[in-house]
């Protein structure tokens, strides 16, 4: 029968690709750490690992064992929470990954949230982008993470899920429209929405690589090649360059909700597609109180997020009243 300690050597190993580095982590010498996967590879009858140059790449079936042990580990980390809670011991901890915009609204606000109504459980948050996210979820180094996916569209370029992703539990959030951010008193900027071929002669501020294909496609339907400049992938900075008309930019509206320059007019553009938030987590891990509260709470946080609206939209506020009225 595979041990536990077997499940996290390999664990460990695909996490870091090569035996010496896993030793490091586990406080093993290399030659240990050879011996155990050469145990654990007899024991299960095919090879997990194999050397391409200074690295260790898992084989098939190593990727399938990996996974399996992610899973393994994950539920005996709810095991052993849920024992100490039965032992009487003040357990509680929450360990959250997500990207930028979602650390500086939803998720600042949870952890708030979450600091007031649980002041016993510890709360660690660290910023990743979704792939990261998620892998730190798998490995154990993170309970929740805060991810998301574009909508199918036909300008953005597709996402492959692994196998391994496609284990962890998905809770939506919301959804988060890209826009573009215009300075003040650009002519594009009457209209509540744009149209692509509007600003097909801008330069274009990006803050991430996947903005470019799609502006990039978008544009192709246009005949035109957009100028693009890469900026930080920091959405204040981005909108610095915008305010003092150096160009437009792409901005997800959580990005407008953590911080909007007043010289800088967001608007919606037609065939830009939106984002959809999520938390991704081990479904057992759901099992400790501390964690399923944390669940919840951001799903409250996500609700209250002041995300923009185009001009002559009604706030959820009010379009929730107004619902009520008719009902």
């Amino acid at each position: 029968m595979i041990e536990t300690r077997q499940l996290l050597l390999i664990q460990t190993v695909a996490s870091t690709g090569s035996y010496s580095a896993a030793g490091r982590e586990l406080g093993l010498t290399q030659p240990a750490i050879s011996y155990q996967m050469r145990r654990l590879e007899q024991q299960v009858g095919t090879a997990l690992a194999v050397r391409r140059g200074r690295l260790m790449s898992l084989t098939a079936a190593g990727v399938a064992l990996v996974a399996q042990a992610e899973r393994v580990l994950a539920t005996l980390r709810a095991a052993e929470e849920e024992m100490g809670l039965f032992a009487g011991r003040d357990v509680g901890e929450v360990r959250i990954a997500s990207f930028p915009s979602a650390s500086a609204t939803l998720v600042a606000d949870a952890i708030a949230a979450a600091t007031a109504l649980m002041p016993s459980v510890t709360i660690t948050h660290v910023q990743a982008e979704p792939r990261d996210a998620r892998r730190m979820v798998r490995r154990g180094e993170a309970d929740i993470a805060v991810t998301y996916r574009f909508d199918p569209s036909p300008f953005m370029e597709p996402e492959a899920a692994s196998a391994a992703e496609g284990a962890l539990h998905h809770d939506h959030l919301l959804r988060d429209d890209l826009w573009v951010a215009l300075p003040s008193g650009h002519p594009a900027a009457k209209h509540p929405r744009v149209r692509f071929e509007e600003l097909k002669d801008e330069t274009w501020h990006l803050a991430s690589p996947r903005f470019d294909a799609f502006v990039r496609n978008l544009a192709a339907t246009h005949s035109t090649t957009p100028h693009i400049s890469l900026a930080p992938d920091d959405y204040v900075t981005v909108q610095a360059l915008v305010a003092r008309r150096l160009g437009v930019a792409v901005i997800p509206g959580l990005g407008l909700a953590a911080h909007q320059n007043p010289r800088v007019v967001p608007r919606l553009v037609e065939d830009f597609p939106s984002r959809l938030v999520q938390m991704e987590y081990w479904p057992d891990l759901a099992r400790i109180p501390s964690i399923a509260s944390m669940i919840a709470i951001l799903g409250d946080a996500a609700l209250r997020v002041n995300l923009p609206k185009a001009p002559g939209t009604p706030s959820r506020r009010a379009s929730t009243k107004r619902n009520a009225m008719n009902a």
